[in-house]
């Protein structure tokens, strides 16, 4: 697995989440950034939440949530830098080599409605 694809579209706004690796190795740390563009005020994205779970359990793994306050805009794209360290429940089970995740990204709209998106991580303890 090479990609990882996740784009949250609504009205004019686009909110993707690019990873820097999709294969993560023990000792290496979750990161990337998300791109917004078309948010031209502050009520219209209240927030964006990155969850990480297990792929077959769902079972949340980590949360991370940010505001759109004061982030990083480059020719109108706003960009939010994010790590995420992992920790022992990421571990694969006993006799397997990798955990099978998925990164959530969730965006919660001032009018209440919420959109998702989510794509596959691999987590593998070979170093």
């Amino acid at each position: 697995m090479n990609s990882f694809e996740s784009k949250i579209t609504k009205d004019n706004i686009t909110i993707e989440t690019v990873v820097d690796h999709t294969n993560i190795e023990h000792g290496i740390n979750l990161s990337g950034t998300i791109y917004i563009e078309g948010v031209e005020s502050d009520d219209v994205l209240e927030t964006l939440r990155l969850v990480v779970c297990k792929k077959n359990t769902k079972e949340i793994l980590t949360k991370q949530s940010f505001e759109l306050v004061g982030t990083v805009a480059s020719k109108g794209t706003q960009m939010i830098p994010f790590e995420i360290i992992p920790d022992e429940r990421w571990l694969p089970a006993e006799g397997e080599e990798e955990t099978h995740l998925t990164l959530q990204t969730v965006a919660l709209f001032f009018d209440g409605s919420s959109e998702e998106d989510e794509s596959e991580l691999i987590f593998d303890i070979e170093e």
